[in-house]
């Protein structure tokens, strides 16, 4: 079946997920769910592009991991299927419905982004926001998704992470197959020392309906994550 690619209004009616405790590590609630950003950004922001290997992308390829995120918008015109591998027929990528946990390592339930080594302290202070086009895997309407969002500081050097917060949001997506941006922010204090780079990574929870899948890397499908 393919799959429809029209953009569809933030719907305003949204269910949250409980709090959920999982492999030792809590995941909060969204706090707050904003109208489309239309991929822009104040001059207070840091915005993070999240892109696909080798970007910019020119063909379908199968899932990659440690992706790139850095300040460059995308310059890609098409979207094309980020993993091949995964049983997906549509484009973007998948986000198969898992139990989330920091440490999911199994292919097709999660995706992750890097940013470039840090050349100097990276402070995270008050709203990180992720602007991301999500959409179910499944043409039926109404169905929840819950988006599992973590932020990491990956140490390079000795190969280990330090959890730096993390939310779960569950969503209703009244048209199925069809892309919404949803832009949700959670607050955040920590500092990244010199040497380190910022992870976010993804996963699509049980905690909805559906798996899901995520656009990026395109003009019209930019996800993005804007620091203060």
């Amino acid at each position: 079946m393919s799959i429809h690619r029209l953009r569809v209004p933030l719907i305003l009616t949204l269910a949250f997920t409980t709090l959920l405790a999982q492999a030792g590590t809590s995941l909060a609630m969204s706090t707050e769910w904003k109208a489309a950003a239309a991929n822009t950004f104040g001059s207070s922001y840091w915005a993070y592009f999240l892109h696909n290997n080798p970007t910019p992308p020119t063909a379908n390829t199968t899932a990659k991991f440690n992706l790139a995120m850095d300040p460059t918008a995308p310059t890609a015109a098409t979207l094309y299927d980020y993993d091949t591998n995964c049983g997906g027929s549509g484009s973007g990528r998948t986000l198969a419905r898992v139990a989330p946990s920091p440490t999911q390592a199994t292919t097709c339930d999660y995706a992750n982004w890097r940013t470039a080594t840090l050349s100097s302290a990276l402070t995270l202070t008050g709203n990180v926001t992720l602007d991301v086009w999500l959409e179910t895997n499944t043409s039926t309407a109404s169905r929840t998704g819950a988006l599992a969002i973590y932020l990491r500081d990956y140490n390079p050097t000795s190969s280990t992470y330090t959890e730096i917060t993390n939310l779960v949001s569950t969503s209703t997506y009244a048209v199925g197959l069809t892309w919404y941006e949803r832009v949700i922010t959670v607050t955040a204090s920590y500092t990244l020392a010199v040497g380190h780079q910022l992870e976010l990574k993804l996963e699509a929870s049980t905690a909805g309906q559906a798996s899901l899948l995520v656009a990026y890397d395109t003009t019209t499908r930019s996800t993005f994550l804007r620091l203060r």
